[in-house]
């Protein structure tokens, strides 16, 4: 179905089909990301987020979604509670997910409101929640459905970077796609020690995190969520969050290191953690936006540069 087949009446009738019982009134569109449409209706039970993927029709993939979501609430994340999910909707012809909608302001918004002792205390209330997903510990690396496993680090390391390679044109950095996969593989075997799979979000950046009265109330979209190396999510903070709020690294490290202690080599690792980041980015924005892709290739050439 297309998006502008979709009108209110066909939001309000997938919904009550998810939803028996519930009595619909105002629906509204959200402007949403780029992998989902979102409504928020009003109903008897509360208002209620209505969401059906546009990217990935997989309804495992929302699967994962809620798994991973629910993980973070078991260690005491500030998450959505789900109303229903219909693997395959007969209204949207797609999968729909039914949740509570949490009213308040993306950090994103809030942040030129904010002075400099407020960010601050966002970077160091921003590490305690961190701490707490990361403190999420897996049996395994992987999806948190444990569909897809791996053993340890360094393999899901390894497969993850050869995933995002076979995407990548072999003109992805100057140095060449085959160049870069290798001291990508080489940096992955000279990391330290294992510290376990833990839960990682995977798209940790201001817009999935909710404030009010300048408290962050809760995280938002776990569609990325998976058991992984824990620095691998420090890429993302570190692009949308402290390239232009330098100051505040240190204060949400240490709070950060006090939910969920650092390891000795922890530099070392995001360094790397960062790189994979950037490679990811660069395929994406290759597929998706080639114009953004450039600046994310510049930084795998910096990395590069300094891992010779």
């Amino acid at each position: 179905m297309t998006e502008t087949a979709i009108g209110d009446d066909v939001v309000r009738a997938a919904l009550v089909e998810a939803c028996p019982g519930v009595r619909v009134g105002g629906i509204r569109r959200l402007d949403g990301g780029h992998t989902s449409r979102q409504w928020v209706a009003d109903t008897d039970e509360g208002r209620l987020l209505v969401k059906t993927p546009v990217r990935d029709p997989d309804p495992e993939h929302l699967r994962g979604l809620i798994a991973a979501t629910r993980r973070a609430a078991e260690g005491g994340v500030p998450v959505v509670r789900f109303r229903a999910f219909v693997p395959r909707s007969d209204r949207l012809g797609a999968p729909l997910l039914v949740q509570e909608f949490q009213e308040g302001t993306p950090a994103a918004d809030a942040w030129d409101g904010m002075d400099g002792g407020q960010r601050l205390a966002f970077a160091a209330e921003l590490g305690r929640l961190v701490g707490r997903v990361h403190a999420c510990a897996g049996d395994w690396y992987g999806d948190v459905l444990g569909t897809v496993k791996y053993p340890d680090a360094r393999a899901f390391l390894h497969a993850h970077i050869d995933g995002k390679l076979a995407q990548a044109p072999g003109d992805l950095t100057s140095a060449g796609r085959d160049r870069l996969g290798a001291a990508l593989h080489r940096a992955v075997d000279a990391v330290g020690g294992d510290d376990g799979a833990r839960l990682v979000h995977r798209d940790m950046w201001p817009p999935n995190l909710l404030l009010r009265d300048g408290r962050i109330v809760c995280l938002l979209d776990f569609e990325h969520g998976k058991y992984a190396d824990r620095f691998m999510e420090f890429g993302k903070l570190d692009e949308h969050v402290f390239a232009g709020f330098a100051e505040g690294r240190a204060a949400f490290l240490a709070a950060y290191d006090e939910v969920c202690p650092l390891p000795a080599d922890w530099p070392a690792r995001i360094r790397l953690g960062n790189a994979i980041h950037s490679l990811a980015t660069c395929v994406y924005f290759r597929r998706w936006n080639p114009r953004f892709a450039a600046r994310y290739a510049a930084e795998l050439e910096e990395w590069l540069a300094g891992s010779a």
